[in-house]
Formats: C-alpha cells, sequence, structure tokens
C-alpha cells in the first residue's frame, strides 16, 4: 500500500501478449483525465499496445518489478490471465479484471472472457467489461480500499485454487482456429543432414522468412551475441534489433536467464512423452503455454520486421516441433528432413569450427552410437508428430541434392504455393543456387555463405568411414531406415 502523503497507486497490468489491449489503456487514461493527477498514481505496463498518455507507462516489468508493484500497490487492474491474476491475489490483492475480447484483435479466442467471468461469479476477481464499470471498480477501490484486500487464504484455497481452476477452464476451451494463429515452417530432423542448405535455399522464396535455428537465439544471441547470418554481431544487426523492439518492446525487456528456464521447463527430448499427451492442465501446461507465448511473439515480431508471409524456423529439435504444435498462436507446418544414418554419423565425427564464435570453438561431435541413438529418436518423435496431426513433408537430403528444383517445388506445393509462377524457383539453375544474405541465429557454417552455391551431394563417407561401423549403424536404424527407403542402399 502507498505510505502517508503519497498518492495510492494503481498498477494496471496488461500482460505480453503479442495482440494489443489498445481499449483497456485509454479506459484507464480517461478515468485519470476525469479523476485529475490528485487521485492517484496511475502506472501503465503496455506490452505491446499503445502508451498511455495520460497515466505513467512501461512495455514490460520483469517478475522482481512487477511483484514489487503489486505489493505497493492499493489497485491492481489486469487483463484476464490466470497468470496475472494469481499473482495480484499472492500480493493481497484483489484484482480488477477486464479480459481481453477476440471481437476486437485482443486475443486469439473468448479463453479470458470465459475465464473471467468466473472468476468473477465466485469473487476471485472484480469483473469489469464496460468502460463504466471499470471507472467504478477504481472509485470503489480508492475509497474503500478493504473490499479490494485479501489475506494469504482469503478464498479458502487461495493461489492453488485458482490455478486447479484455471485448468478446469482450460479444459472447456475449443482449440483455437489456425487461421488466427502465425504461419511457422519449421524444418525438424538430426543436424548434419541438410537442413541449412535446404534452410538456405528455402529463404530465396519471396514470403517466406528464414531466422535459423530459433532454438538457440536465446543463449547463442541475445546472451552471447554470436553473429548473425548477414556477418553483423546479434546486438548490432538492425534486422534483430526492429524483430526484439517489435515482439518485446526491445530485448533489454527479456529475463535471458528466465527464458532459458522456462525453455528447458519443456522443450527437452525428456519432456516428449508429456509434449506428445498435449496436457491442457497442470503446472507443465502452463509453462508450456507461457514458452509458446513467448516464441509466438517472437515469430510475429519477424514476420511484421521481414513484411514477409511465413516464418521458416530450423530449429530441427523434435521437443521443439512439439513445443510449436501444441501453442495455439501458431499454424504450424513441419518439413522433415532425413539423411541415410551411416553418412549421418560419419558427419558427426567430424569436427566443425564455428566462426561465428571465439577461435578455436567447434560444434559438437558424436560417436556413432550417440549418434544412431539420436537419429533414431528424433526422426522417430518427428513422425509420432506427424501420426498425430501435424502436417508434415518428408524431404530426403539424397533427393534434394540430385534434384533441387523437384524438391524445392514439392516444398512449395506442401506450402500452397504454385511452384511454377514465374520467377518464383529463378535462384535454381540445375545444381546451382543463387543464395542473398541471412539474418540467421545458429547452423552449420554455411548459413554464411552468398551468392553461387553448388548443390553437391556429400559422399565422403562411403570411403571415410570403415565399413564395419558403416554395418553397425544401418543395422541398428534398420526399421526407420526401411520406413524412409533407404534399406536397399548399399553400406
Amino acid at each position: 500500500m502507498s505510505s502517508p502523503g503519497q498518492l495510492p497507486l494503481v498498477l494496471v497490468a496488461v500482460g505480453t501478449d503479442y495482440h494489443p489491449f489498445d481499449r483497456l489503456v485509454g479506459w484507464v487514461d480517461a478515468w485519470l483525465r476525469d479523476a485529475g493527477p490528485q487521485r492517484a498514481d496511475v502506472q501503465v505496463q503496455y506490452g505491446t499496445s499503445t502508451a498511455p498518455q495520460v497515466a505513467t507507462g512501461r512495455v514490460l516489468l520483469d517478475h522482481d518489478e512487477l511483484q514489487d508493484a503489486m505489493g505497493r500497490a492499493a489497485v491492481v487492474v489486469c487483463h484476464g490471465g490466470p497468470a496475472t491474476i494469481t499473482e495480484a491475489r499472492r500480493n493481497g490483492r484483489l484484482p480488477i479484471c477486464v479480459p481481453r475480447d477476440p471481437g476486437r484483435g485482443e486475443h486469439v479466442d473468448g479463453h479470458q472472457q470465459m475465464f473471467a467471468r468466473r472468476m468473477g461469479s465466485g469473487g476471485v476477481v472484480r469483473l469489469a467489461e464496460t468502460e463504466q464499470a471499470l471507472h467504478a471498480a477504481l472509485d470503489e477501490a480508492l475509497d474503500h480500499p478493504d473490499r479490494f484486500a485479501v489475506g494469504p487464504d482469503a478464498d479458502g484455497r487461495s493461489a492453488p485454487g485458482l490455478d486447479r481452476f484455471a485448468d478446469l477452464v482450460a479444459e472447456l476451451l475449443p482449440p483455437v482456429a489456425s487461421a488466427t494463429a502465425v504461419p511457422v515452417l519449421y524444418i525438424g530432423g538430426l543436424g548434419r543432414s541438410g537442413s541449412t542448405l535446404l534452410e538456405r535455399a528455402v529463404g530465396q522464396v519471396e514470403g517466406l522468412a528464414c531466422v535459423g535455428e530459433v532454438v538457440h537465439l536465446w543463449e547463442r544471441g541475445l546472451r552471447d551475441d554470436e553473429l548473425c547470418g548477414c556477418g553483423t554481431a546479434f546486438s548490432r544487426c538492425p534486422f534483430w534489433q526492429r524483430v526484439g523492439k517489435s515482439a518485446f518492446g526491445g530485448w533489454d525487456r527479456v529475463d535471458i536467464e528466465q527464458v532459458l528456464a522456462l525453455k528447458a521447463s519443456v522443450d527437452r527430448t525428456r519432456h516428449a512423452p508429456m509434449l506428445l499427451r498435449n496436457p491442457r492442465t497442470g503446472g507443465f501446461a502452463r509453462r508450456l503455454r507461457r514458452y509458446g507465448d513467448l516464441l509466438t511473439r517472437l515469430y510475429a515480431g519477424v514476420l511484421e520486421v521481414s513484411g514477409e508471409d511465413v516464418v521458416v524456423d530450423a530449429s530441427k529439435h523434435a521437443s521443439t516441433a512439439l513445443v510449436l504444435a501444441a501453442s495455439a498462436g501458431i499454424d504450424l507446418k513441419v518439413l522433415h528432413v532425413v539423411r541415410d544414418s551411416p553418412a549421418v554419423a560419419y558427419a558427426w565425427t567430424k569436427q566443425v569450427q564455428r566462426p561465428e564464435a571465439a577461435p578455436g570453438e567447434y560444434m559438437a561431435s558424436w560417436n556413432p552410437l550417440q549418434t544412431t541413438v539420436q537419429w533414431t529418436s528424433q526422426n522417430a518423435l518427428l513422425d509420432r508428430a506427424t501420426r498425430a496431426g501435424t502436417p508434415t513433408r518428408l524431404v530426403r537430403y539424397e533427393d534434394f541434392v540430385a534434384d533441387p528444383r523437384k524438391s524445392l517445388a514439392g516444398v512449395l506445393g506442401f506450402l500452397g504455393r504454385d511452384p511454377q509462377a514465374p520467377g518464383v524457383l529463378g535462384f535454381v539453375d540445375g545444381h546451382r543456387l543463387t543464395l542473398g544474405p541471412s539474418h540467421t541465429v545458429a547452423g552449420n557454417p554455411m548459413r554464411f555463405t552468398s551468392g553461387g552455391l553448388e548443390v553437391v551431394s556429400d559422399e565422403a563417407w562411403r570411403t571415410a568411414f570403415p565399413r564395419s561401423r558403416r554395418r553397425a549403424v544401418a543395422a541398428l536404424t534398420h526399421p526407420l531406415r526401411r520406413r524412409y527407403g533407404y534399406a536397399g542402399g548399399s553400406q
């Protein structure tokens, strides 16, 4: 609460959704304009919304700042996000809740309205769905603060009860229509399978924004400031700085360690069984939604800055594909890239320097047994995602290098684009690709290549990789090799 002599603090939190919530900001400004500046100190966390004109505004508040502000606030006004409501109550405040309205472009669906109405009927929030109701609630909260204070167990169960109720509401929600979501083409498969080559080729198609391996953006780009594919450090790349501004109000608003912890809690191969179940309730589901929302905002920022229609993420990890498939804000399609397992096993034994990092740093290398396990698990998980309904097209490395134009035409058809349209594949001349510069984070060193590139099949493994090892890898991966049409190949 405010100290004697200070104006009472009204904290307004619109959340971090990529949809703007200008309506709430405008309503609060109008109330303060009518009430006068001596009525309250109004601070608005406005996210992607238009900044307030009368109240004080901040784009984002980090976790500690938000907790401090809620602890000091006489009144908390928030959107209909369960996490924000929970935090307000944990800080002893009965929040005034204004849910986002999808009919006004404020969210992807009506779950906030459903949730807030149920919360309002149970006395967990003070519901305000009109401007008049919000103004009246603000006046009441300042005139009768005791009515908007809650003890740690005021509702009998407090925050844990609220979480359980949020789960109940989530179970009742219909699936989000893909038409409202950010289109993402995800390149999945095990590394050293030609994914970067495919990505660089796909990136030449108008309308597709290729950004490399987004799974590594947080540490390699944002934390370690490694080179973008354009050759400029991440912190000095105009493209990525504009993306950060569009998505989050600036990269300085992103708590890197919190994001990495959130990512690790859902996006790991060990979490695949849970991801395949796509839970709607519980702590894992809430973390999954938060991380999915974070990626949705990032992808939306890429499209806004690039002016393209589809984001191409070449992160490869099967677990990331499963995260994206479970994210309501993302319309996902997957290019599943495979290469014969002995060739991949040999490629992983080689040391490859990372030019974007410090001198002497190399990409990871594995022994053949490690690669065998990874080749099997990653491809099997991507197959499971396909069977679960994720639209997927299989692209074999061997087919791509044999006929790049034919493979790319198939990819365009998969995306609903006409491969025969004039100029759409003009960068392909037989086995020669003409590549422009890219804004990619992480990946094979060839992401820095621009200009002419000859597509040549890498067959070194057939002679440099001992025959006994080739046969062992082939035998251990036989079921999937057969599925992908490799079982008849010579080793």
